[in-house]
């Protein structure tokens, strides 16, 4: 059955795979100010992406400079929200707060990429924003500032991940991945200084561990959306909602109300429904 699926989409449920678990590690070291954690973050991936780069001999500076920056840009920026966002909420509300991001990438993929997706997908991406919606509910757990925090880190992903998609065939995947923490640590280290919370060694352990599945699950994503066009796999992200519910549950004695699990059965039905129609 896995045989038969796509590389792009297989590289796709992999990376939410890996960033499932990375969720599941940023929610456990609530202790650690988010943006500390994306520091430790950054720092595992800019030393595993710098030896690959240096490997394959790419260089840094290039004409598509501007390009990897702003993908970086964004991504840091999104990264940065949605850390703080799975601290200050439930799990699974967090997590799928982010993957609107899948709504966004398809509207942003019209100008910024010049790629339309199938019209018999607009309906479902939409019902994965009401989804999203009635995961939100009454839930006071989450503030409006924070569900704010949320849709807006989802926007920056998308644009992330269409900047991606502009260097297709320009830019070596693994070049690609090493601006995005390049980028990222000049913006949270005047930003984590005044907070700073030392690790204890396990906690240390724990981030240098979420470094390295990122490494993984970047690499992995970036090969995804190198592959295939954005209509056919960003909804693909949708399903690390369902895994972030399961770990907020069984992990984080966190508990879910009735228009919660009626908002991801819809997503889950938005997912299968927007692969469906996918363009071939």
């Amino acid at each position: 059955m896995f045989s038969k699926i796509s590389p792009g989409v297989k590289h796709i449920l992999i990376a939410g795979l890996f960033f499932s678990l990375i969720n599941a590690g940023v929610k456990y070291l609530s202790a650690i100010p988010a943006i500390e954690i994306v520091f430790f973050r950054s720092i595992v991936t800019l030393i595993l992406s710098f030896i690959m780069i240096k490997k394959l001999k790419l260089k840094i500076i290039n004409e598509h400079f501007q390009t990897l920056f702003l993908r970086g840009l964004t991504g840091a920026i999104a990264l940065s929200l949605y850390f703080y966002t799975i601290q200050n909420m439930p799990l699974a509300t967090a997590v799928t707060l982010l993957y609107l991001a899948p709504v966004f990438t398809v509207i942003l993929a019209i100008p910024m990429v010049g790629e339309y997706p199938n019209k018999k997908q607009w309906p479902f991406l939409l019902l994965g924003l009401i989804g999203a919606a009635l995961m939100k509910g009454t839930d006071v757990r989450v503030s409006f500032f924070h569900f704010t925090m949320g849709l807006t880190a989802a926007l920056f992903a998308g644009l992330a991940y269409n900047f991606i998609r502009q260097l297709k065939g320009k830019a070596h995947h693994q070049l690609i991945i090493f601006f995005f923490p390049l980028v990222t640590l000049p913006i949270c280290i005047p930003m984590m200084i005044p907070g700073w919370v030392t690790p204890s060694p396990s906690e240390f352990v724990g981030l240098i561990t979420i470094g390295i599945f990122t490494q993984i699950a970047q690499v992995h994503m970036t090969q995804a959306y190198l592959l295939e066009k954005a209509s056919k796999i960003s909804h693909f992200n949708y399903l690390t909602a369902a895994y972030a519910l399961v770990m907020g549950i069984f992990f984080f004695n966190e508990t879910i109300d009735f228009l919660s699990i009626c908002g991801l059965v819809v997503i889950v039905i938005s997912v299968y429904l927007t692969s469906r129609y996918s363009d071939k």
